[in-house]
């Protein structure tokens, strides 16, 4: 019968892989591929035992989810008797040739699900080689049947016997020929249903001597391609069916190896053991050698081997009656398990109870070491743990940065209002509106670094965080760290030393905005936690150790600051986390710079480490291997900095379009350009800026500044139209997309859009107006 699971096909891969996977017989599963008309085109390989693998030189990995005929190509015997199996529920025997590999295989193909059939094979030449040796010496011979052609292919002992000098000869010359003219009937009949019918041709018998004999010329499937025929002395065979049958019964039915198996008769309480790996099965044997009583062998074995905790269960779930309740139940395989000694050691053991084909009372206990297994699965659970416990805890996190960033954000807005409030009401002070407009500019950068932080750890958490490499003079990067934080540390009465003296290659190639993110929050982070009077240290040097053409630099960050708790050390890299110590409220952050400096530092190989005693201070040693920048990086290097300078164009007569659905920033904009002399004009959206474009004279407008986001049509929709249009200028017309998406998204969809360049908001003017100039030809 066949057993219909409703299993999922990963369900049933992993009860196939467990159940032979280790098995010596060659077994696999194919789902067999039908067109339109539901007739069978090809099968693909949904499962193979290692076994079956190497039959064809190939690992189980290159076959699965292979197409067969794909591979092999030829015979069409192994499609059709897949289909019966896995369509038509049959279970079928054939053999096959295969040219490619010159081999003779048997193969048998049972349903396993709709569309899909298993299949077991064995190696047909191995048996027929030998047995011709044996043939030979008892004067009998081989032939095979061409289907192709209706011929026999002699062997030379069948050509020997039959005194027949060709490889080729027709079926019926061959019988007349090797049997005589006077073959019986039955044969005669047979043959004449072989050629016609396609069916078998056998007949056997025991010869007054004891011997069995069996004369077979059998089809190999319904290719109608060839069959092979035989002599063969099958006495030992005969004899030994009826022993080995009970035994090939269990291997069947179990399909793996096992540690120890044995088979027990429920009707009689029988106990045979089978061993298959004998040093395993000494370990884990329920009994001694000698087979016996089942419930007296396992009473003895659970009094002796299984921990005292478990051996009421145990007893309870494999003594006969549980065993005949599990079975009429419709439990047909099942598995108990339990913790076996081993000496003083504990380990835990399998033991799967199978039941063989009905009316049979047998059932096969497989028995098998899982303790490896078990110890797995609570390392698994463990670290399950350890990722809801981090998991719990970025929740907390999250929730704090929540709460920091209502404070932290809310400062810098409260400063821009709050000044802006105050340049109002002092219109006529001239002084005072500078003032007050610088530290509405400081708030605003404050702002955006705040904004900048968040971005950047979605950037590096998507993997989207992208490097620029450029020459960098770190002698350069020093100074640069020395002027951005020596007045903050001199107003705080700090003292800030910088130091290059170690360095021996000073021009490296990196990204120089990365390389100046790690400096920033590292030495800003110093300046900030270090109180009046202390010493802040920042130390450039390189170590002996690097490949040739890179340099190992070392850059040290050392404070007599708060210090930081061994506690906090160990979340300093995690996202949202600021110091237990208090300052966190009394500064402003998000918690998030040392995770994007440990980020970027891992992303450009290299490392940091942080030494910190808390009110003594901190020191972060950050290495990094940095590539060495040639002498002719340095050179152009240096000839585009000395061409780089402000823009001073005069751009009157210049005619711009800003499009931008924020009234404020569109008016920002246009003031701005104006001041450089350019004519502007406005649109409100994008569909606007499509309709003016349209209407005015080609190459009327210089350039166009266009908003990615609008209400009724985005930029890069609007930007496609524009190009669409059929004018001389639409393809030439530069459009420079204004985002404040900063992510590497936003700029694909401007470059696929068609837009000639892109600058972020908020607008950094002298980008912009070098952005224009590169863009728009002098008139």
């Amino acid at each position: 019968m066949i057993c219909q699971w409703e299993r999922t096909m990963d369900e049933m891969l992993q009860v196939w892989a467990m159940t032979f996977d280790r098995s010596p017989q060659p077994f696999g599963i194919v789902e067999v591929l039908v067109d339109d008309d539901g007739r069978p085109y090809d099968a693909a390989y949904r499962y193979l035992n290692p076994a079956m693998a190497a039959v064809t030189d190939h690992t189980v990995e290159e076959l699965t989810g292979a197409l067969m005929y794909l591979i092999w190509g030829g015979d069409p015997t192994w499609l059709e008797h897949f289909y019966e199996a896995a369509f038509e529920d049959r279970v079928v025997q054939f053999e096959s040739l295969s040219d490619m590999l010159q081999q003779f295989f048997r193969a048998e193909a049972f349903p396993v699900a709709p569309g899909l059939c298993g299949f077991t094979l064995q190696d047909v030449t191995s048996w027929i080689v030998p047995a011709q040796r044996s043939l030979d010496k008892a004067g009998a011979g081989l032939f095979f049947y061409d289907m192709r052609y209706r011929q026999l292919l002699l062997t030379d002992s069948a050509r020997e016997q039959s005194g027949v000098d060709t490889n080729y000869i027709s079926l019926s010359e061959f019988i007349e020929l090797t049997f005589g003219a006077t073959a019986g009937d039955d044969l005669l009949r047979q043959m004449e249903n072989f050629l016609n019918d396609q069916t078998s041709l056998y007949q056997e018998g025991q010869l007054p001597d004891g011997r069995w004999l069996r004369i077979s010329l059998d089809h190999t499937g319904h290719s109608e391609r060839f069959a092979y025929g035989f002599v063969e002395d099958f006495t030992r065979t005969k004899q030994a069916e009826q022993r080995s049958e009970q035994y090939v019964e269990v291997i069947d039915s179990l399909g793996a190896e096992n540690f120890a198996l044995y088979l027990v008769d429920l009707e009689t309480n029988e106990l045979e053991v089978y061993r298959r790996g004998a040093d395993n099965a000494t370990q884990f044997a329920l009994i001694s050698e000698q087979e016996g009583d089942y419930p007296v062998a396992m009473e003895r074995y659970i009094d002796t081997y299984v921990v005292e905790e478990d051996r009421a269960r145990v007893r309870a779930e494999v003594g006969p009656d549980a065993l005949w309740r599990r079975l009429a139940e419709g439990d047909a395989d099942f598995s108990v398990g339990y913790r076996r000694l081993f000496g003083d050691e504990e380990q835990y053991v399998e033991l799967r109870i199978i039941r063989l084909p009905r009316p049979s009372s047998k059932v096969i206990l497989a028995a098998r070491n899982v303790t490896a297994e078990m110890r797995e699965q609570l390392l698994q659970k463990l670290a399950l743990q350890n990722a809801l416990d981090l998991a719990e805890h970025a929740s907390r996190a999250k929730s704090t940065f929540l709460t920091n960033m209502s404070h932290d954000f809310r400062t810098p807005m409260n400063s821009i209002s709050g000044f802006a409030s105050i340049a109002l009401d002092h219109l006529n002070d001239t002084d005072r509106v500078r003032d007050c407009l610088r530290k509405i500019m400081v708030s605003s950068d404050h702002l955006l670094s705040l904004v900048n932080d968040i971005l950047d750890v979605s950037r590096i958490e998507s993997g989207k965080l992208s490097f620029n490499e450029d020459v960098v003079d770190l002698a350069e990067a020093a100074e640069e760290v020395a002027t951005m934080f020596g007045d903050k540390a001199e107003a705080s009465g700090i003292d800030l030393t910088v130091s290059t003296s170690g360095l021996s290659h000073s021009r490296v190639v990196t990204d120089p905005l990365r390389l100046s993110q790690v400096l920033v929050n590292t030495v800003g982070n110093a300046v900030k936690f270090t109180p009046a009077g202390g010493l802040i240290t920042v130390t450039f040097s390189e170590s002996g150790e690097a490949p040739r053409g890179f340099g190992s630099y070392v850059i040290t960050v050392s404070d007599t600051g708060c210090g930081m708790t061994p506690e906090f050390l160990d979340r300093i890299f995690l996202p949202f986390e600021r110091d237990g110590l208090g300052y966190a409220n009394r500064t402003e952050g998000t918690g998030l710079g040392m995770t994007i400096t440990k980020s970027l530092v891992d992303l450009m190989g290299g490392e940091i480490q942080v030494e910190s005693t808390v009110g003594r201070g901190s020191t972060f040693t950050i290495t990094l291997p940095l590539r060495l920048a040639s002498p002719e990086e340095v050179s152009r290097e240096e000839a585009r900095n000395s061409a780089t300078d402000e823009c001073r164009r005069d751009f009157t007569g210049c005619k711009v379009l800003v499009v931008d659905d924020d009234d404020l920033s569109r008016e920002i904009l246009m003031e701005i350009l104006k001041d450089y002399g350019f004519t502007v004009e406005e649109a409100r959206d994008g569909d606007a800026a499509v309709r003016k474009v349209a209407s005015v004279a080609p190459f009327y407008y210089d350039a166009v500044l266009m908003d990615m986001r609008m209400p009724r049509m985005d930029g890069d929709e609007a930007t496609r139209e524009i190009r669409a249009l059929d004018r001389p200028d639409a393809a030439s017309l530069p459009i420079i997309a204004e985002t404040a998406d900063a992510f590497e998204e936003g700029q694909r969809r401007a470059r696929e859009a068609g837009m000639t360049a892109l600058t972020t908001k908020p607008l950094n003017t002298h980008a912009l107006i070098a952005l224009l100039a590169e863009h728009i030809s002098e008139k």
